[in-house]
């Protein structure tokens, strides 16, 4: 189960109690979406060293916290450090296994708008509120920086996986089409193969970790354009649409055979808050073979798991602890 705490702050008692449910339907991990769009978990130490300039861990909390605020403001919009101790706890007392998500080169507008403050650089790609410029340095760096505190964090707490997200390129601001990864792979001005680094060297820094990196299916060879270089197949990917009419992902049998592990995480079957909430009886129809296909079914007959995600859309539109 894939709880989006990141666009919506949930509390200690309101993610134990999805842990329940979710351990109580048979799953055997929950993934906390700490970091998309907004950054709901702040360490006790958050001090970060950038290019041989140092900011103090006040300085950053403070800058995500303005970013958070600004995305979206919660009474309370941050859980801390002894919180996601418990959270941690808690689920390995239920017998759950915990992935920590936190969204990067986009979604990740409270970690953009910090990284563009401290910095003093403007870290958004062509003027996205939640994607970087993965081929500005500064905004690698930052975030690659940031990345590695939480990726320490969280192998020290034994977690076995960690996802990266890598989803939806600077759709903000290319909401039409190709959207943000059809951009970067404009015939005039080829870009995708510095995303395609990125990506790679998040996952060494989580496999570095001892953990199995994980991401969103869309940007990995979009357009199956492999010009751009060669994806780590040691990321599993977690498959949730091909795509629509303009916006073209690679199909789930394309990143099978490219050696990739998969995890069904069919979009038709998400759960949002403000937006569609897919019921028992519609979820009691899915089958973890029949991946994601706009053209049809594709099937992958031996996935490496299945997802069921709760995001969080509006944040605002109900109570996290009705969800």
């Amino acid at each position: 189960v894939m709880l989006d705490c990141g666009r919506k702050y949930f509390s200690v008692d309101s993610i134990k109690k999805i842990i329940d449910n979710a351990q109580a339907a048979g799953f055997g991990y929950i993934m906390l979406g700490v970091g998309n769009d907004g950054m709901r978990f702040l360490l006790d130490d958050m001090s970060l060293t950038v290019n041989g300039t140092t900011y103090e861990s006040d300085a950053v909390k403070s800058a995500i916290h303005a970013g958070n605020e600004a995305y979206y403001n919660f009474d309370v919009d941050e859980l801390t450090q002894t919180e996601m101790d418990a959270v941690l706890a808690y689920a390995k007392e239920k017998g759950m296994g915990v992935i920590p998500m936190l969204n990067t080169p986009g979604h990740m507008d409270a970690i953009l708008a910090a990284a563009t403050s401290l910095t003093g650089t403007n870290c958004s790609y062509n003027g996205s509120v939640r994607t970087i410029d993965v081929t500005n340095n500064t905004a690698v760096t930052f975030t690659q920086e940031l990345l590695k505190k939480y990726v320490a964090y969280f192998a020290g707490k034994g977690c076995q996986y960690f996802n990266m997200g890598a989803d939806e390129y600077a759709n903000d601001i290319y909401p039409n089409g190709g959207m943000g990864f059809g951009n970067l792979q404009s015939s005039y001005n080829y870009k995708y193969d510095y995303y395609v680094t990125y990506v790679n060297k998040v996952a060494a820094i989580i496999d570095d970790a001892g953990m199995i990196p994980m991401a969103f299916n869309d940007g990995i060879y979009y357009n199956e354009d492999s010009s751009g270089g060669t994806f780590d197949t040691n990321i599993v990917i977690c498959y949730w649409s091909q795509g629509w009419s303009g916006y073209t992902p690679a199909t789930a049998s394309y990143l099978k055979n490219k050696g990739f592990s998969l995890v069904n995480t069919n979009g038709s079957y998400y759960w949002i808050v403000g937006g569609k909430q897919r019921s028992a009886d519609t979820a009691e129809n899915f089958n973890y073979t029949s991946f994601a296909n706009q053209y049809g079914t594709d099937t992958i007959s031996n996935p490496k798991g299945a997802m069921f995600c709760i995001w969080s859309d509006v944040p605002g539109a109900e109570e996290d602890s009705s969800v």
